[in-house]
């Protein structure tokens, strides 16, 4: 009869403890389930946060992108400016010389000439 007793016992700590593991993997399984969602709830919100991003990101990259257009549109149209400037004044540098030469040719070259003549005497000196 003691073994009986001692069987019984026995019996009922194993269902105690199937029971008891039963209702552990049932919570565990809870648990998990509610980690899962969670998780998949960030994603979706982590998700969101980085296409806003990305959409904050494109844009000021796409304006950056025609504020750089236009500026080397201007730099261009400057520049264009600056050849033609310089174009008529290197034009009209060669025509107020030419009229110069033309109107007093031997002072225009003689100048120069004598110049010359006095460098040319002063190198060559021998002291």
């Amino acid at each position: 009869m003691n073994e009986n007793i001692e069987q019984a016992i026995r019996m009922k700590k194993q269902t105690t403890e199937i029971t008891m593991t039963k209702q552990d993997t049932h919570k565990i399984q809870e648990a998990l389930d509610l980690l899962n969602e969670a998780a998949h709830e960030q994603k979706d919100d982590i998700g969101e946060m980085l296409k806003g991003k990305y959409d904050a990101l494109k844009e000021i990259v796409q304006g950056l992108e025609t504020e750089a257009g236009e500026t080397a549109k201007h730099g261009a149209e400057w520049l264009g400016d600056m050849k033609e400037s310089a174009t008529e004044q290197v034009k009209e540098t060669a025509q107020h010389i030419d009229q110069k030469v033309h109107e007093d040719p031997w002072k225009t070259l003689g100048l120069p000439i004598l110049g010359a003549f006095v460098v040319g005497y002063l190198l060559g000196r021998k002291d």
